[in-house]
């Protein structure tokens, strides 16, 4: 019978979650996130741009997404993801175009950065894991697993093929490459999308939990909404600054640059191994004890590199690849089970912007520490620290009534 269930929601769900793994592996939170160092010493080298200045690019975005995710949301929510993914990624890919076209005036990166922020934030996970859920009940951990892994297929690819193209053809090159991936993306998101399985004519539990939720009104007047929402807020604050300062981290502890692109490479697979890992353990372990344990060992892992160094590098690039890879799906899937369907976009749209600004504060931290110490110890006991509370409050969050 669990077989069964199993390949009928897939038989049902696969065109969705192809959709939805497209979507996702584009999107500015992933693509664009992913390839973000290789445009910076061209764009030092063509304009004169400091690393601050161009860094900003990056605030500038998050602001823009953590202040319209909730909005973007309740546009899914009343139109559908066709007609708001297809606009979303049809503006932002016409955006990428437009970098092609910068001088050397900072207004031109900034504008450009907020604009494609503005459009792209409803082409998100925000978007897609909503089509998810809605298909997927039996087996949606899994299912979020398989369509949020396109990320890590990103943070893998894009560093490893994009950056020789770029030192051959030049940057404005690779944002057309990158115009050319969202336009191919265009018809298989329009095609293949769906709101609910009610669209497939599919009569049955799935089509019924689509239909039923709580508010965003009601929601956030829970417990639970606040505890969820400083589970991650904690997370990306620890753990997201860390990210792009792994690499610069291990060569000041002497580790070659070979070695540490090496280590990074590895980290972008322990994503994608994360992602399917957590979707498939949330179907068969109740998800707060899951994510209790998991960031536990990301504390561990964060620790061990601090006060370890180098001979725990490896352990350290698999606990935050981990990290990395199980946010997102456990953001998505504690939506669905805890508050329902009918208003995900809204739930998951402030609950992603909580998310966001923890994600766009942990650089500045962790540079912050550097600035002041001259090293990432700190940052990395910072990051141990705070899994305390994730632990916890993880640990304290109620049965599902969300069935």
């Amino acid at each position: 019978m669990q077989q069964s269930s199993t390949v009928n929601e897939f038989a049902r769900g696969w065109t969705v979650l192809f959709a939805a793994f497209v979507g996702i592996g584009v999107n500015l939170a992933s693509m664009v996130y992913y390839s973000s160092g290789i445009w910076v010493r061209p764009w030092q080298d063509e304009f004169g741009w400091t690393r601050a200045e161009i860094g900003a690019q990056q605030s500038i975005s998050v602001v823009v997404m953590m202040l319209l995710a909730t909005f973007a949301g309740r546009l899914i929510d009343r139109y559908g993801l066709k007609r708001v993914t297809t606009i979303s990624l049809l503006g932002y890919g016409v955006l990428l175009l437009g970098f092609t076209q910068m001088t050397g005036d900072l207004w031109m990166l900034y504008t450009l950065s907020a604009a494609y922020a503005v459009f792209g934030v409803a082409s998100t996970a925000l978007a897609f894991t909503r089509a998810v859920n809605a298909f997927f009940v039996k087996h949606r951990g899994l299912a979020l697993g398989i369509s949020l892994t396109s990320t890590g297929v990103m943070a893998y690819l894009m560093p490893r093929f994009m950056t020789p193209f770029v030192a051959e053809n030049g940057w404005r090159a690779g944002y057309f490459v990158m115009f050319l991936i969202v336009m191919a993306s265009l018809p298989v998101v329009y095609l293949l999308i769906k709101d609910t399985p009610e669209d497939d004519g599919s009569d049955d539990a799935a089509v019924a939990q689509s239909q039923i939720g709580l508010t965003l009104g009601v929601a956030v007047r829970t417990i639970v909404f606040w505890k969820i929402a400083s589970i991650f807020f904690l997370i990306s604050l620890a753990v997201l600054g860390l990210i792009p300062a792994f690499i610069p981290l291990l060569q000041d502890a002497g580790m070659s640059a070979a070695e540490a692109g090496g280590l990074a490479a590895l980290m972008g697979l322990s994503v994608m191994v994360g992602r399917l890992l957590i979707g498939f353990l949330i179907d068969r372990i109740f998800a707060p004890y899951l994510t209790a344990f998991v960031f536990a060992l990301v504390g561990l892992g964060c620790m061990s590199l601090a006060l370890g160094g180098l001979e725990f590098a490896l352990v350290a690039a698999i606990a935050l690849g981990f990290a990395v890879g199980a946010e997102v799906d456990l953001i998505g899937y504690y939506t669905a089970r805890y508050f329902g369907l009918a208003h995900y976009g809204a739930i998951y749209g402030l609950q992603y912007s909580v998310f966001i600004f923890g994600a766009g504060v942990s650089p500045i931290l962790i540079g912050h520490i550097w600035d002041v110490t001259g090293n990432y110890d700190l940052g990395l006991m910072f990051a141990a620290v705070l899994m305390l509370p994730v632990i916890v409050i993880s640990l304290s969050l109620p049965k599902f009534t969300n069935q």
